[in-house]
């Protein structure tokens, strides 16, 4: 009778112990990584090309990682949510140039500006069961291109909530700017409409082009909230609009066809 309870509590031990490596499998392979790729280093307006795979590891070679984008002076973002046991895990990540990896928006590792191209980041981080979001921020500036994120349980058992990051760390999303007191563009001067807080169709001046935007386009636009002369390139500029939260806040914000400004989408 000894023998078979003693075989028995192997056989539970083994299965619990396979549960919890498969579950931490899952985690970081259940769910796919949404991609996307930008023709700059700065993650900055409109992505060139979107896809998805199951797991961050990537050699590019030098060469152009997407329709659209160059070998060099690109850059990536990778986001994906998946579930974790409550445990310590190890975070390790390498890239040719740099990488940012964040969970729930607070920075794991960081390897801007610190020349640590080609070297292995290894980081300790615990982790509350349940869903979290995952973001990797890459970019490439030049020569070799590669990328490899990737997590394993370092310690079971039951994790704090880590200690959230100080706000003067670095921000994936550059802050957003300060809106002008003046402006004026193309389609008319805006100056009034700043200085009474009212819709930009109210100084819309269509200029008679075939191809100009006609006040009943501008009125269906929400009201800008960030004035300053854009570009019709700015089609969706994401940029941090309270820093001092915890997550940080940022937004999507799309230029006004006015030219004017910047409004939420």
């Amino acid at each position: 009778m000894k023998r078979i309870l003693t075989v028995a509590c192997l056989v539970f031990g083994l299965l619990a112990a396979l549960s919890f490596s498969l579950s931490s499998v899952n985690a970081q392979s259940g769910n796919p990584w949404n991609l996307f790729f930008y023709n700059n280093t700065e993650w900055t307006g409109s992505p060139m090309f979107s896809n998805t795979a199951s797991a961050l590891n990537f050699n590019w070679n030098g060469g152009s990682p997407a329709p659209n984008v160059p070998g060099t002076n690109w850059s990536l973002t990778a986001t994906t949510q998946g579930f974790f046991n409550g445990a310590t895990y190890q975070f390790q990540a390498i890239a040719d140039d740099e990488v940012l990896v964040m969970i729930d928006n607070q920075i794991v590792i960081d390897t801007r500006g610190r020349n640590q191209v080609g070297k292995w980041q290894i980081v300790q981080y615990p982790l509350a069961a349940g869903n979290h979001n995952v973001e990797v921020f890459y970019r490439q500036f030049g020569g070799g291109s590669y990328l490899q994120v990737s997590w394993i349980i370092s310690k079971p058992g039951p994790a704090p909530q880590p200690t959230a990051q100080p706000t003067s760390q670095p921000l994936p999303y550059p802050l957003a700017p300060a809106s002008a007191t003046s402006v004026t563009t193309q389609f008319g001067d805006y100056t009034p409409c700043i200085q009474k807080n009212i819709h930009q169709s109210n100084c819309f001046v269509q200029d008679g082009q075939w191809n100009s935007p006609n006040i009943g386009s501008i009125q269906m636009e929400p009201q800008i909230t960030i004035w300053g002369n854009c570009s019709p390139a700015d089609k969706d500029t994401r940029w941090t609009v309270n820093a001092n939260t915890n997550p940080v806040e940022t937004r999507s914000f799309r230029c006004s066809k006015t030219l004017a400004g910047w409004f939420p989408s």
